[in-house]
C-alpha cells in the first residue's frame, strides 16, 4: 500500500504550526524598544481581523480610544502615527495594509525631544513592521498594499520607497482598467497596488 497523502487541509496547518515554530524575523520587544528609541510606544487594538496600530508619545498622558474605527479622526497630538488594515489568515493569508498616516505636523521640529521622530520614514517601519509581524504570527505569507496617488510628486517617492523594502509592481489602479471598480472600491483611491512577501 502506498502511503496516504495528507489533504489540502493537514498539510496547511502544518505549515503554520511549522512557521509558529521557527523564529520571527522580529519580535515584539525589538519593535517596542526601537519605538522607545524614538520616543514613541506602539498600542495595538484589534476587533476580529481588522487592527489599527498607533504611534504615541512615550509617557503622553491619553489613551488610544480602543476603536480601530476611530483612524484618522483623533485630534490627540501626542498621536504621532497610525496603521490601519486587516489580516487575512491561511488559507488567504494575506495582510491587507489599509493605510498608514504619519502627522508631521506633530513634531516639533526645534524641541530636541522630538529629535528622534524626525525620520518620517522610520516611524512608518515601526508601524508596518509591527503589522507585518501579527500576520506573520498568524501563518499569512502575502502583504498588499496601494501606494495612494493624490496627484503630486509624492506618489513616485512612495512606490520607489515601497520598492526599495521589497513589494513589487501588481498594477495601476484609476487607469481604466477592467479591475479598477474592484480596486476603487476595496482601497478608496487611484495608486499603484503592490504586494509584498512576508517569507
Amino acid at each position: 500500500n502506498a502511503p496516504r497523502v495528507p489533504c489540502r487541509r493537514v498539510r496547511r496547518a502544518a505549515a503554520v504550526l511549522t512557521r509558529a515554530s521557527s523564529t520571527a524575523p522580529v519580535t515584539k520587544e525589538e519593535l517596542a524598544s526601537a519605538a522607545k528609541a524614538r520616543g514613541l510606544v506602539l498600542e495595538t487594538t484589534t476587533f476580529g481581523p481588522v487592527f489599527k496600530i498607533t504611534a504615541r508619545r512615550v509617557g503622553s498622558a491619553g489613551k488610544s480610544t480602543n476603536s480601530v474605527f476611530d483612524a484618522g479622526d483623533n485630534k490627540d497630538s501626542d498621536i504621532i502615527g497610525e496603521h490601519d488594515g486587516f489580516i487575512a489568515p491561511p488559507p488567504f493569508g494575506i495582510l491587507h495594509m489599509d493605510s498608514m498616516r504619519i502627522y508631521n505636523s506633530r513634531i516639533n521640529k526645534t524641541n530636541d525631544a522630538d529629535a528622534a521622530m524626525r525620520s518620517v520614514f522610520g516611524i512608518s517601519i515601526l508601524l508596518g513592521s509591527t503589522s507585518a509581524l501579527m500576520a506573520w504570527e498568524q501563518g499569512c505569507s502575502k502583504m498588499e498594499l496601494l501606494a495612494i496617488d493624490d496627484g503630486n510628486e509624492y506618489a513616485a517617492k512612495l512606490v520607489k520607497y515601497y520598492t526599495r523594502l521589497g513589494f513589487k509592481f501588481v498594477r495601476k489602479v484609476g487607469d481604466g482598467a477592467n479591475t479598477d471598480l474592484t480596486d476603487l472600491l476595496v482601497w478608496g483611491g487611484a495608486g499603484t497596488r503592490m504586494n509584498g512577501d512576508l517569507n
